[in-house]
């Protein structure tokens, strides 16, 4: 995790399986570790509004009210293989857990966890997203295709791309009604009308496992998508096709990719086991970054 600007900006990278966590305040020129120090297999980061950081780690879900200095581990043996954090922008206690064994929700800070599965015929979630219109609408990656829920968790409903592996489910930051699924093997799924219904859009995409989906938030016909094998795509007309952006990219499996809302042509990228790029024209050229022969499961940026 990174921050640029104190009050602006952060970006968050996680190293594994090094020690985990790096912050940096400078657009990533340089990179401090915060926290904890021991073997953390950290797959994301995510800040609620109230300034508390959440880590979704192999062993849980950590929690740090100081900045990333310090953290305490919020889950019991229960809860594993902890993929996605997502906390609720209006109630920054409420968060909900995508793991291995499926969707676990938190209302108070992380002190008691409920687990809330039913609907899923295969309970594997690998990320989860809160609808930004309506905090209790939630919309899951699973195994067997993207789910939805109206009652924040409690019950959930296959909604599209069934039978299929779902990676990751993004909503877009300003058409809000636009989402985007990448899948195992299957590529780029989108859904206009806020989850309802999904269709795959391909055109140009020769590498079909997408880990990752990033949005320029100063155009939104602008998308990103890092995948196995063939790097960094973008499309420049709303995800109806894409290009392969690749030049200096010399590790191509991308599982992560962030854009920096202060400046939309600068994009870091975090491959398995070469560390983190970095762009500065929107993806075009790409130069080696930090974290050599790293793991980075995530970025976040603010």
């Amino acid at each position: 995790m990174s921050v640029l600007n104190s009050r602006k900006h952060r970006l968050g990278a996680q190293d594994n399986p090094t020690v985990g966590l790096f912050v940096s305040t400078d657009a990533g020129t340089t990179w401090n570790h915060k926290g904890w120090r021991g073997y953390i297999r950290t797959f994301y980061t995510e800040a609620g509004s109230d300034g508390a950081l959440w880590l979704a780690c192999g062993n849980g879900v950590l929690r740090s009210t100081d900045g990333g200095n310090s953290f305490r581990i919020t889950t019991g043996w229960q809860i594993t293989e902890v993929l996605k954090i997502k906390v609720d922008a209006l109630k920054p206690l409420v968060a909900y857990a995508a793991t291995a064994y499926g969707v676990f929700k938190t209302e108070n800070g992380g002190e008691t966890w409920q687990e809330h599965n039913k609907g899923f015929l295969k309970p594997f979630v690998s990320d989860i997203v809160i609808d930004k219109n309506q905090s209790t609408r939630l919309l899951a990656a699973s195994e067997d295709g993207v789910y939805l829920s109206t009652n924040g968790g409690a019950g959930w409903r296959r909604v599209g791309i069934d039978g299929k592996g779902v990676r990751t489910i993004v909503q877009h930051p300003i058409v809000r009604g636009l989402f985007f699924a990448g899948t195992e093997d299957d590529g780029v799924f989108v859904s206009r009308d806020g989850g309802r219904s999904w269709n795959a859009t391909n055109s140009g995409l020769k590498h079909f496992t997408v880990y990752s989906i990033a949005y320029d938030r100063s155009n939104p016909e602008i998308i990103y998508v890092g995948t196995h094998g063939g790097g960094v795509y973008r499309s420049s007309d709303g995800g109806r096709s894409w290009s392969q952006k690749t030049e200096g990219l010399n590790n191509l499996v991308v599982h992560s990719l962030v854009v920096l809302p202060s400046n939309s042509s600068m994009l870091f990228a975090g491959t398995l086991n070469g560390g983190v790029f970095k762009s500065t024209d929107g993806g075009e050229h790409w130069t080696f970054n930090s974290q050599e022969e790293a793991q980075v499961w995530g970025l976040w940026a603010r």
